[in-house]
C-alpha cells in the first residue's frame, strides 16, 4: 500500500506502507489450496504482499508498479501505472490470481478511492470472474450508497477484518479489511489477530578472560572511578559521595 499524497488518511513517516509479514502469510495460507500458477501483484513495490506465493510449485509472480526499484524480485515485471493499463499490457500473460494493497485514500485525478478504482480496473481488464484478494480501508464497503451498490454486484466470498494497528510498523493506524473476490472460502467473515512486529534481538559476544585480564580491568575501573571522584571534588566541594 502506497500512501496517497493527495489525501492522506493518517500521517505516516514513510512514503510506502508495506504489507506486514503475518498478513502476507495469512493471505497465502487462505488460498493456497487453489491452483494458481501466475499471480499478479498490482502495486507490488518490493513484493512483500505476494512473497509467500513463491512457495507454490511452479508458480510465477508478476509484479506491476510505477516504481521499478525491486523489479528483480519478480519473475516478470511491468513498469507502469495500473490505472493507465489496458488488456494489451497483459496479452501474453495468463493471470490466475490478483493480489493488491492499493493506497486507501482518494485520487484527485480520478475523483474516487484508489481501492474502488483498482477493483474496477481489474474487472474491466480481466473480467468479473477473476479471483482477487485486495486489502482496503474498512470504510470501502459502507456508508456510500453508490459504492455499496457497485460492490453488491460483485462476488465477495470472504472478508477478513484487520486490527487498526496492523500497519503500525509504518506509523499508520487505520481500520482495514482483506476482501476476497471469486475465491471460495470456508468462512465468509473472519478476524486476523494482530501480531506485534518482532524487534531484532541483540547479539552479544561472550569472551572468556583469564585471571590477570580480570584483575587488570577491575583495577582500571577502580582507578577511573577515583579520578572521576577527584574531579568532582575539585569542581563541587559539597558533592555527596
Amino acid at each position: 500500500m502506497r500512501n496517497n499524497t493527495d489525501n492522506k488518511i493518517k500521517t505516516s513517516k514513510k512514503s510506502t506502507v508495506l504489507t506486514p509479514d503475518f498478513v502476507s502469510k495469512y493471505i497465502y495460507e487462505s488460498v493456497k489450496r487453489h491452483t494458481y500458477k501466475n499471480i499478479l501483484d498490482v502495486g507490488c513495490f518490493d513484493g512483500s504482499l505476494s512473497k509467500y506465493f513463491t512457495k507454490k510449485h511452479n508458480s510465477k509472480i508478476i509484479g506491476l508498479d510505477i516504481e521499478n526499484e525491486y523489479e528483480k524480485n519478480f519473475d516478470t515485471f511491468i513498469h507502469k501505472d495500473f490505472l493507465e493499463c489496458s488488456r494489451e499490457d497483459f496479452k501474453d500473460l495468463k493471470i490466475d490470481l490478483i493480489v493488491t494493497n492499493p493506497p486507501f485514500g482518494k485520487s484527485k485525478q480520478y475523483g474516487d478511492l484508489y481501492p474502488n478504482l483498482f477493483i474496477k480496473k481489474i474487472f474491466e481488464i480481466f473480467g468479473s470472474n477473476m479471483p482477487v484478494v485486495m486489502i482496503s480501508g474498512h470504510w470501502l464497503l459502507s456508508n456510500h450508497n453508490k459504492r455499496m451498490s457497485f460492490f453488491n454486484t460483485l462476488n465477495i466470498t470472504k472478508i477478513t477484518n484487520l486490527h487498526k494497528n496492523t500497519f503500525i510498523n509504518c506509523d499508520v493506524s487505520v481500520e482495514s479489511d482483506i476482501i476476497y473476490f471469486n475465491i471460495k472460502q470456508k468462512k465468509s467473515i473472519d478476524f486476523l489477530e494482530f501480531q506485534k512486529p518482532k524487534k531484532p534481538q541483540q547479539k552479544f559476544k561472550t569472551v572468556a578472560l583469564n585471571k590477570k585480564q580480570v584483575e587488570f580491568i577491575n583495577d582500571n575501573i577502580n582507578n577511573f572511578s577515583r579520578e572521576i571522584k577527584e574531579l568532582l571534588k575539585e569542581k563541587y566541594s559539597d558533592f555527596p559521595f
